[in-house]
């Protein structure tokens, strides 16, 4: 999954007769690249992650997140910060499907708030890719012949 940063130059005009101000807002930063192997594995979690927002069983998919998770995890060799992304991840996308499956039966649960959720996931999955940037298979992974 490559992302590229792109630069989009937007005008807004102030009060009339002044001259336009451009501002340049950056959309998405570029990623390192990781290692084929750790692409893979991420892959497999984001695959579920980005069927979220859309899923008719959400529930289902938020499992599968987490025992894919579990499987990446078991992959890697244990590091605290890869762990603490992959805890986020999951909480965001447990945080996501609970607010979708009760926006019908709680008023506090607004359009906003949704959309808030979902950036926070993908701000999550995001950040889980950048700390895989510092994976090390585990020994399972050397057994399994992963390796990168």
């Amino acid at each position: 999954m490559a992302v590229q940063e792109s630069v989009v130059p937007v005008v807004r005009r102030g009060r009339p007769r002044t001259k336009p101000v451009v501002v340049l807002e950056r959309q998405a930063p570029i990623l390192p690249p990781l290692p084929p192997a750790v692409e893979g594995l991420f892959g497999l979690i984001a695959a579920p992650v980005l069927r979220l927002e859309t899923s008719p069983d959400g529930r289902q998919t938020v499992r599968e997140i987490g025992i894919l998770l579990g499987d990446v995890l078991d992959l890697l060799e244990e590091d605290q910060t890869i762990t603490e992304a992959a805890d986020r991840l999951y909480d965001a996308a447990y945080g996501l499907e609970e607010a979708r499956a009760h926006q019908h039966t709680n008023a506090s649960i607004t359009p906003l708030l949704l959309k808030k959720r979902t950036v926070t996931l993908y701000r999550s999955l995001s950040d889980f890719r950048k700390q895989l940037c510092s994976a090390k298979p585990s020994a399972m992974a050397i057994a399994h012949q992963i390796v990168w």
